[in-house]
């Protein structure tokens, strides 16, 4: 009778872990959004449409303004991503790379003052800090 009883134990522990697994390979979080900070859990698009949605409920982005950022956004990504690349196979210190995308986020704010109003460009300003601050608190920007 135990070992009936361990069985079907160890029967449901498995369905209740497989169905908990299941639905995490078919939807990338992005990242730092509930599974962890796995790399199998970034999503630059998804990244990419949440902070576009955050930007446009606070700042009222017209639609040719989320066009241009959606595309600013998604350079950033790729150069940002060419640039880990390039560290990881040269071996190269974290301080130069460091700098350099420093570099990129600097070019991105420069076009995004160029795509934004007066308004817009400094109530976004006021969502960097506070990212930033969260980010130094190491919590998850908040919906």
């Amino acid at each position: 009778m135990k070992r009936i009883v361990f069985l079907a134990m160890v029967l449901v522990s498995a369905l209740v872990i497989s169905c908990n697994n299941g639905g995490n390979n078919s939807q990338q979080l992005p990242f730092g959004r509930g599974g962890g900070n796995g790399p199998g859990n970034f999503d630059p698009q998804a990244m990419v449409d949440r902070q576009i949605a955050d930007m446009d409920e606070r700042l009222d982005l017209s639609d040719d303004q989320e066009d241009k950022i959606r595309e600013i956004m998604e350079e950033n990504f790729e150069n940002m991503a060419a640039m880990r690349e390039e560290m990881q196979n040269s071996g190269g210190g974290f301080e130069g790379m460091r700098e350099q995308m420093q570099k990129v986020r600097e070019e991105q704010d420069n076009k995004m003052k160029e795509v934004l109003s007066e308004g817009q460009w400094e109530e976004y300003q006021v969502m960097q800090e506070e990212r930033r601050q969260m980010r130094g608190q190491g919590r998850p920007p908040q919906n």
